[in-house]
């Protein structure tokens, strides 16, 4: 069976979202939203930090799973506590969300502790990063594709470019502050279409007198 991350909207150099599944020696499964690094058709990379169920989980077992989702519910319930046992399915021996529109079952091949460098976050916190192979991919919902956060960014960018020249000076201030970190994320995170779509949008915000970021 040939393994291409490209049938879920998977692309190598992109990064996307989604829900992590772990489940200790224990038995206990446990679900938390991570990002998703595209190395190859079956190769993934992850970033999780030090204090984290799901690192554990992985130390332990060498295994994870990548529920692809847009429910809003379940990052947010993931996000701020472990999901009720009716989330996931039946399966005794992986953790699985019942709601996935697609799922990625990942062998975990290398596991390493990030060095210390100075960004955003990892100045204030240890990380392990993670290698895996995709070892299969269940699409439960024809179409099913793993989110990337770089279009929720730029349509917001959008959303406040048309009314920028409307509202008080403050509340532009603030619209500026947030297409330039929108652009900050997109830069990270998003395919060269939308930092395309970006630089575009940041050209036409300067051409009406706003300094923000190149």
């Amino acid at each position: 069976m040939v393994i291409d991350l490209r049938t879920v909207g998977i692309y190598e150099g992109i990064k996307y979202e989604g829900i992590y599944t772990t489940m200790s020696k224990d038995g206990v499964k446990n679900a938390a939203p991570i990002g998703i690094q595209c190395k190859g058709i079956d190769k993934l990379g992850c970033r999780v930090f030090v204090g984290a169920q799901t690192l554990v989980n992985i130390m332990d077992t060498k295994r994870y799973v990548i529920n692809i989702t847009e429910d809003s519910l379940t990052f947010v319930k993931s996000t701020v506590g472990n999901l009720e046992d009716d989330y996931f399915t039946d399966d005794e021996d992986i953790a699985i969300l019942k709601n996935a529109d697609a799922y990625v079952v990942c062998d975990v091949t290398h596991i390493e502790k990030q060095d210390k460098i100075k960004d955003h976050v990892t100045s204030h916190g240890e990380a392990y990063l993670i290698d895996a192979d995709a070892v299969e991919i269940v699409i439960n919902k024809p179409g099913a594709r793993a989110m990337n956060r770089g279009i929720h960014c730029l349509v917001e960018s959008l959303s406040n470019f048309t009314r920028i020249q409307l509202v008080s000076p403050e509340q532009q201030e603030y619209y500026v502050g947030r297409f330039n970190e929108n652009k900050r994320i997109i830069e990270r995170v998003a395919t060269d279409e939308t930092k395309e779509a970006m630089r575009i949008l940041g050209e036409n915000m300067k051409k009406i007198g706003y300094d923000v970021d190149d």
